[in-house]
This record gives structure tokens, C-alpha cells and sequence, in this order.
């Protein structure tokens, strides 16, 4: 049996954070990632270069390509959830959009049961774990591990957003991550000098001590080891063989919101009721777990333009090969961005606590579930609500951990989201309508202008709709009384001694944005809640 101090089970936005600072402080650490350590020869660039990501998206070496169960509110369609099966996680195939939610969202984490859990506690971690490239602030990094920048918007389509949101009467802030988290701007982006800046770059680059880190690829969890009410270690099958790896200290779980319930119940952590189906021994009756399932969905409005403009023009085949070479020897030009570089994040009315919708906009007609570029000069304007009040759940498919969680999002299965989406179809197609793009707008090729009346916009949303791969909230922190909470605030496991979680499901509330920043720094608070503990 493997002894160390702590182990991490998933190497991904929150779990190579966390594994990488407590290495850092010299602290004998076993990362477990279930996924490889890096791409080969031939494809490492499906990670490390930004544009490559639509092909990250659909490689199925790196990627879980989970498919959910069907939506009864969707008419039956599963969503497609993509899944980092790499190192670094999905912060390794993601679009790299990096933005940070509203101070108010933390507020409704507070309510929700998620004490010192306020913007101010967790301000420190936010900065700590990135370097800014931007206009300087104090509510901005300087000198951690991820980098943070601006694209460079080459291209007019980018231009007439900026214009048409200010034409429409929105404000435009110059940093969406600092005082102005509001308004038209920037999509920033997690690249550093023309490459990626996943959590795999960012922590093993800048972070790491591998004099006390381990990391163990292709190592996947099948239970975590509880005797008498304690995590005692990690049952995990590498190369064929199961080994068991002993924590003297902690056991951290990283999967995410789909694969730390997963290993929860299979470890017989859950809802009683769940395991029982599955012949699990019940160690620790938490009924949370799996619960409260949410994430962002969303539209890809798409539109031809009258300007040739966009990138699609590099598809052609000398051009497509003469920007990877360039990337490949010097990690510059048009395959060192993520062609994402304008958002929105703005209020659905008047009376909304913070931005509630979010635009992100690509000046590629792309389709969303396929992860690639139609052939045509255009644009998509991806709209959607980012504070969702329906709930869905992830659940195990057998007791076998080799196979998939189940999942259901429950998308438009409340007034709320389904008003909700409708506003945010709503002000996509009044910005689309502002001088700016009216010079430009050849045609709405989805789902087209004659696309008119509520019922029929309907209709469209629910042929549509899709995931933006987000999802939090399936292990939640709360209040000991919050029978549905399943970690403190010290993210410690309700009922089972030595048991942390670290990453997007403890979230009991969705960010106003793109959760993988805040993934990230729910792992550099874990680190600091261990390590402050251990003093």
C-alpha cells in the first residue's frame, strides 16, 4: 500500500491547484487523474493551442464525451457533456473563456448556507491565482500561476459588438473582471504567451514541487476507503491492476460535478435510497449528493455577414497549415487565440441582483454541440441566463465506476428559466438590430428573421437550447441543518472524518459566469484551508 500525507483524486481545474500548492508546501502529495498526464506526439497541440479547442472538444482520448439522459422538457433530446480526460481537466479543452462572477453572486452563496463564502473571503484567491495583462487593479493578480489576457479582436465583426451594445444602451467596461463587471467588453482568456494556460501548464509550470508531488495518469477511482466514519485512502485501477494508496491526513475529492458524486456513492457516501438500488453499503446517508445539478444553458444565434471578414478565411488548406507552423514554432498568430474575445454580461431587468445574462460572441458561424465552423463569412452571438432556477441531478448508472454517471440537467423546467431564456433571445436579437451590425447582417441563418412570435421562438429553444458545460452545485456546501448539504464551509464531508471536496460542486449557487475561474479558486482556498489547519 502507497503511503502519503494527502491524496487528490482528479488532476483537474480545482484538483491540479490544490495538489500543486500543497507540494508547494512541502506536504508528501499522490494526485490521482483518471485521464493521461498529456497529449502525444501527434495531438498535444489539441490542448496547448487555443484555437485547436474544437478539436480538444471532440477527441475522445481527452475527453469523457458523457452523454445526458433525455430532457423531458427538451422534448426528450440528451445534452452532450464534454469532459476533460486529461491533466488539467477541462480547463484542457475548454474555450478558455475566463471570467469571474459578480461580487452579489457570493452574497447568494452566504444566504444559501455558504458561510465566509462573501466576495471579500475569496477576492485573495481570485488574485492569487492569476497574472493580469490588462489595465492594472487592485481587485487583479499579478504574479500567479494563470495567465490572463486580451485578444486581439482582428477581425470588424468584434468592432460592430462593441458598437452595438453601446448603441443599444449597455455600458462598456474595459476590465468584465474588475470594477466594471458589467456592460460590453473583452472575453478574456487563460493563454499564456500563445499557448493555454490550462491548470496542467499554469500549476506544473509555476507551482510545483516534484519532490513532493506524485502524479499518477490513467488512474482510475473506484472508491475512497472509509473504516468506522474515516477516510483512510483510495482505491483506484492503473494498467489493469487494483492498488490502494493510504492518506495519513486527507483525501481530497477533485472530479467535478459529475465525478465526485459518481465516486461518492460508490464509495457509499449518498442518498440511501440510491445506493440501496445498487447493493452499496451505506457509510454516510447524505441525500444532497448528486442533488442540485445546474448549469448555463444556452442559444447559438448564428448570422451571415456581407464583409468576408472572418477567420474562416484560414480554413483554407495552405493558409489552415501555414498558422500551425507559425504556432508551432513561435506560438504566435491566428492559432493563439481562442476566437471568443467579446462578451456581455448584463441584466435581464431592473430588478436583477447582477448580470443574469451572458453573450458570448465568435466570429465563426459554429455549432455548438459539434465544436466546429460552418463554411461561411459570420458570426454567433451565444446567449443564455446565468442564474437558473431549476435543477437537475447525477446519479449512478450501475455500481460498476468504469461506467458513466447518469445526468439530467433539467433545462427549461420552470417559468423562471424558461422566461428567462426568452429575454436573453430577446436583447441578442436587439443588439443585432443596432446600426452596427445592420451595415453588416447579410441574413439570420438561425433560426432566421421569419422566426418572429413567442410561440415560435419557443419552439426554437427547445430544439436548441444546449449546455454551456458548466455544471456546479451536485455536492453543495451548506449548514450542518441543510439536510441537502454535503460539505461545510471548510468543505469538510458531513459525517465522514478526512474527506474534503474541492472543485465546482460545492458551489450551492451558479456563477454569473464561465465557472472555471472559480473552479480554480476553490482549489487555491482548499490549499489554504488544509495548510492553514495544519498549523
Amino acid at each position: 500500500m502507497e503511503k502519503y500525507q494527502y491524496i487528490v483524486v482528479g488532476g483537474g481545474s480545482a484538483g491540479m491547484a490544490l495538489a500543486a500548492r500543497l507540494s508547494r508546501a512541502g506536504k508528501k502529495t499522490l494526485l490521482l487523474e483518471a485521464g493521461r498526464e498529456k497529449g502525444n506526439l501527434f495531438n498535444f497541440w489539441h490542448v496547448d493551442m487555443p484555437a485547436a479547442y474544437g478539436y480538444a472538444f471532440l477527441n475522445p482520448a481527452i475527453n469523457w464525451k458523457y452523454d445526458g439522459e433525455p430532457e423531458p422538457t427538451l422534448n426528450n433530446r440528451r445534452m452532450y457533456q464534454p469532459r476533460g480526460k486529461v491533466l488539467g481537466g477541462s480547463s484542457s479543452i475548454n474555450g478558455m473563456g475566463y471570467l469571474r462572477p459578480h461580487p452579489a453572486v457570493f452574497d447568494a452563496w452566504v444566504e444559501a448556507g455558504a458561510d465566509a463564502w462573501s466576495f471579500d473571503d475569496v477576492l485573495p484567491f481570485f488574485k492569487k491565482m492569476e497574472t493580469w495583462h490588462g489595465t492594472p487593479s487592485d481587485l487583479r493578480g499579478t504574479d500567479g500561476p494563470v495567465h490572463v489576457i486580451k485578444g486581439p479582436m482582428d477581425c470588424v465583426y468584434y468592432d460592430a459588438f462593441l458598437e452595438a451594445g453601446q448603441q443599444a444602451g449597455f455600458a462598456y467596461s474595459d476590465d468584465l473582471n474588475g470594477e466594471a463587471p458589467e456592460g460590453f467588453g473583452h472575453f478574456q482568456m487563460n493563454i499564456e504567451n500563445g499557448v493555454r494556460a490550462s491548470t496542467a501548464h499554469a500549476y506544473l509550470k509555476h507551482v510545483v514541487d516534484k519532490n513532493w508531488l506524485t502524479i499518477n495518469g490513467h488512474a482510475h477511482v473506484t472508491r475512497v476507503v472509509i473504516e468506522g466514519g474515516k477516510a483512510t485512502g483510495v482505491e483506484y485501477i492503473r494498467r489493469g491492476k487494483t492498488q490502494v494508496a493510504h492518506a495519513e491526513a486527507e483525501i481530497i475529492l477533485s472530479g467535478g460535478a459529475f465525478n465526485t458524486p459518481q465516486i461518492l456513492m460508490l464509495s457509499g457516501v449518498g442518498p440511501e435510497d440510491e445506493l440501496a438500488q445498487h447493493g452499496i453499503e451505506v457509510k454516510a446517508a447524505l441525500p444532497g449528493v448528486g442533488q442540485n445539478l445546474q448549469d448555463h444553458p444556452i442559444l447559438y444565434p448564428k448570422y451571415q455577414s456581407k464583409e468576408k471578414d472572418s477567420p474562416i478565411k484560414y480554413q483554407r488548406l495552405d493558409r489552415k497549415a501555414m498558422v500551425g507552423l507559425r504556432w508551432l514554432f513561435n506560438q504566435t498568430g491566428p492559432g493563439a487565440t481562442n476566437y471568443m474575445e467579446g462578451a456581455a454580461l448584463l441584466r435581464a431587468n431592473e430588478k436583477s441582483p447582477y448580470p443574469d445574462i451572458e453573450f458570448q460572441f465568435c466570429p465563426l458561424v459554429i455549432d455548438h454541440a459539434e465544436g466546429g465552423a460552418l463554411q461561411t463569412h459570420g458570426w454567433s452571438n451565444s446567449c443564455g441566463p446565468v442564474a437558473v432556477e431549476g435543477t437537475g441531478w447525477v446519479k449512478l448508472r450501475s455500481a460498476n465506476s468504469l461506467d458513466a454517471p447518469r445526468i439530467l440537467c433539467n433545462f427549461m423546467s420552470t417559468d423562471y428559466d424558461i422566461d428567462m431564456m426568452h429575454r436573453a433571445f430577446e436583447l441578442n436579437r436587439e443588439v443585432m438590430s443596432q446600426p452596427a451590425f445592420k451595415a453588416l447582417i447579410k441574413d439570420e441563418l438561425e433560426p432566421g428573421f421569419h422566426v418572429k412570435s413567442r410561440a415560435e421562438i419557443h419552439e426554437y429553444i427547445l430544439e436548441h437550447v444546449a449546455g454551456d458545460y458548466h455544471p456546479v452545485g451536485t455536492c453543495k456546501i451548506g449548514a450542518a441543518s441543510d439536510p441537502m448539504a454535503v460539505v461545510d464551509n471548510q468543505l469538510s464531508v458531513f459525517g465522514i472524518e478526512n474527506l474534503r471536496i474541492a472543485d465546482a460542486s460545492v458551489m450551492p449557487v451558479i456563477t454569473n459566469a464561465n465557472t472555471n475561474s472559480t473552479s480554480i479558486m476553490i482549489g487555491e482556498r482548499a490549499a489554504d484551508l488544509i495548510l492553514t489547519g495544519c498549523n
